[in-house]
């Protein structure tokens, strides 16, 4: 069985195994050992309720509970953008009309903007290549909603996702070639490298602050605002199933769409209850494989399995969902305790 799980310090040697498979562009999960360290400190920080928000960040990963392998992992973020402010550029037109020339002007342009500001963000979705057609990553990306619903307090109603941005066929940003390279003169794998240690902060602060006009950038530039990576295809789709939209908004960095949603929208919040764990009987009906959690935070836990789910018809008392004594065991409760789990 697979359980997800908050990172722990015997992780980072798996971690390193993990961002080393990814090749570049994983620029929130870097082959770097001081970078993943510092994110698993972070993470045990955040879990153990010793972080703010906005200094908070919660990274699990999903490992096999038998061979204790590492397969993936996922991110949430509480609070973005604190202290300076979470960058974005919107996708914009402008419509202008000069009755002395009888001539118009309608044309597209980014502007800066702030909205996401304090927004909790969902990423760092990474899964080993030979498990990426496991479903792993479709439990990972959804854990995160699981631990949103269950701590509702510790994150904005809010949530962002950003896609990578498109890059050709050499492995460069269009985007980044016709605009951020003209003002921090490298290249886009040099500032690949360097947001991945650092963070595209940096990029966000510097950026010139001034409307860009879409028709003085040249064509392959334009075309990719807005246009995530091919290799995010999986997870855009996954997105846009659980309720997200893009609204115009993108990464300063390579033009990859950013996608919102409240909350309560998400299809997996919004199909999850509380409910009392009870043993799963021989004579069970209605199994299904749901997702199942638990509710405490420093020893979050979650697993795929099959349960039963019973809804009570009375006000005052809760569903009960069964469970085999693996799950049980693996969720780390006991009997007659609240569970979270998908309908």
């Amino acid at each position: 069985m697979w359980v997800v799980r908050p990172v722990v310090e015997n992780d980072l040697d798996s971690l390193m195994d993990l961002a080393g498979s990814l090749g570049s562009g994983m620029t929130t999960f870097p082959h770097d050992r001081p970078t993943l360290s510092l994110k698993v400190d972070t993470a045990i920080a955040s879990f153990g309720g010793q972080l703010a928000p906005e200094n908070a960040a919660y990274l699990m990963v999903l490992e096999d509970h038998e061979s204790r392998q590492v397969l993936g992992v996922s991110a949430v973020y509480p609070s973005i953008g604190n202290p300076f402010g979470f960058f974005s550029y919107h996708l914009d037109r402008l419509v202008l009309h000069s009755p002395q020339m009888d001539a118009g002007l309608d044309c597209a342009i980014l502007n800066l903007s702030n909205i996401y500001s304090g927004a909790t963000e969902i990423g760092t979705l990474a899964v080993l290549p030979g498990a990426r057609k496991l479903g792993v990553g479709r439990i990972l990306a959804r854990a995160r909603y699981m631990l949103i619903a269950s701590f509702p307090d510790l994150f904005s109603k809010t949530i962002i996702a950003e896609m990578r941005g498109w890059q050709n066929e050499s492995g460069n940003s269009p985007f980044w070639s016709a605009v951020g390279e003209r003002f921090f003169k490298m290249d886009f794998a040099t500032a690949d490298a360097v947001s991945a240690i650092k963070g595209a902060e940096w990029i966000a602060n510097l950026m010139p602050k001034f409307p860009i006009y879409l028709d003085l950038l040249p064509r392959e530039a334009q075309e990719v605002v807005g246009r995530a990576h091919a290799t995010s295809a999986i997870a855009m789709g996954m997105l846009i199933h659980e309720g997200f939209r893009y609204e115009n908004y993108v990464d300063v960095f390579d033009a990859g769409p950013q996608v919102v949603a409240q909350a309560g929208n998400i299809a997996t919040i919004a199909n999850s209850v509380v409910a009392q764990a009870s043993a799963l009987g021989p004579a069970s009906q209605s199994l299904k494989t749901r997702l199942i959690c638990n509710h405490e935070l420093g020893q979050f836990r979650l697993v795929s399995t099959t349960s039963a789910l019973e809804p009570t018809q009375r006000s005052t008392s809760r569903d009960i969902v069964m469970i085999n004594e693996q799950a049980r065991d693996i969720l780390q409760i006991d009997f007659g305790a609240s569970l979270r789990c998908v309908i």
